[in-house]
């Protein structure tokens, strides 16, 4: 089998992995709940009665999307005082925080699926090449 075959053999392996983490293993949804209540937990530290925390779910994504009443002020804080945003951003593992309320900036959020996949064969390319640099190409012994 040509050298080709086999590594897009392995990519193709490297992905269906990150579909199985995703979905059949069901780690997409834990991760995005565990976000999702870590989320609620620090927004509650902005004691604003009332504010909803969400995390997409269809697709599942680390955008975390907040609503309830809130000004300005409360949503973005002002100098050394936080806002909610910033309470949610501070999240480790959210992506990015926007409010219900606000109009769409056009561009949805990356699916997680998208970045599981990218980390996965960027990490099988990066197996690769190191594969490819520490052996090398097979010599030939002989005159075949």
């Amino acid at each position: 089998m040509p050298p080709v075959f086999k590594a897009i053999i392995g990519f193709l392996l490297a992905i269906a992995t990150a579909w199985i983490w995703h979905a059949p293993l069901g780690y997409g949804e834990r991760l995005i709940d565990r976000l999702q209540t870590e989320a609620e937990s620090e927004v509650a530290k902005g004691e604003v009665p009332g504010i909803k925390v969400s995390l997409a779910r269809n697709p599942l994504a680390r955008a975390a999307t907040l609503s309830g009443p809130a000004d300005d002020l409360q949503r973005e804080g002002l100098g050394s005082q936080r806002g909610l945003s910033d309470y949610a951003r501070d999240v480790e593992g959210v992506s990015g925080v926007r409010w219900a309320d606000e109009p769409g900036a056009g561009r949805g959020p990356v699916p997680l699926f998208l970045e599981t996949s990218a980390l996965a064969a960027l990490a099988y390319l990066i197996g690769l090449g190191l594969g490819r640099l520490v052996w090398g190409r097979r010599r030939r012994e002989g005159f075949d």
